[in-house]
Formats: structure tokens, sequence, C-alpha cells
């Protein structure tokens, strides 16, 4: 169900929309519909990588509220250089002495 909404604009936001819609041959609505999709998107994608961050979610959690598949998830990870397995290096050593039959 679509919604109607009213915003008001600054004059230079406004400048700046126009250019957009002549660039995309799109009506103002078009033109604000898609700028706010990419905006959520990428809203989303932020929020999403600041919860792998702080462990609060599992990466195919992460994927799916962004709507994305788990391979671009993992592409965004490691473009923003987040460690979202929360593997440190003693679970690494623990790991090798179990596997050693040490522990």
């Amino acid at each position: 169900m679509a919604a109607t909404i009213s915003v008001r604009l600054d004059k230079s936001l406004l400048k700046d929309l126009s250019l957009i819609e002549k660039n995309w041959q799109a009506d103002r609505s078009e033109a604000i519909r898609r700028l706010l999709a990419k905006a959520v998107s990428s809203w989303k994608i932020q929020n999403a990588l600041q919860q792998l961050r702080e462990h609060k979610i599992s990466i195919g959690k992460a994927a799916e509220e962004c709507e994305v598949s788990l391979w671009e998830m993992i592409d965004f990870v490691k473009e923003n250089n987040i460690d979202w397995t929360a593997y440190s290096k003693e679970d690494l050593e623990r790991d090798i002495k179990v596997l050693e039959g040490k522990y």
C-alpha cells in the first residue's frame, strides 16, 4: 500500500533534486522514491555492519535484513574490515591443542 507524504526542502536541495530529475529523465516523485530507496538500503547495510561488529547478529541474519545474498554481505564485511566471526587467537590456540590431543 502506497502512502503520500509531504516534506519541506531547502532551495539548494531542491536545485540538486532538479538536476537528478533531468539526469534520470524522471519526474520528481520517481526521483525521490529512487533516492529514498537507495538511502534506506544504505542505512540497512551500515546498521547491519555495526551489529556484526558488535557480534549482535549473524552474517546470515545481516544479509536477510539487508535483502542481499550472503555473498554480497560477505563482500561488505570484507570492504569494511569487520571481524564478524568473534574467533580469537585464544580460540585458535585452544582448537590447535584439541586437534593435537593436548587438551
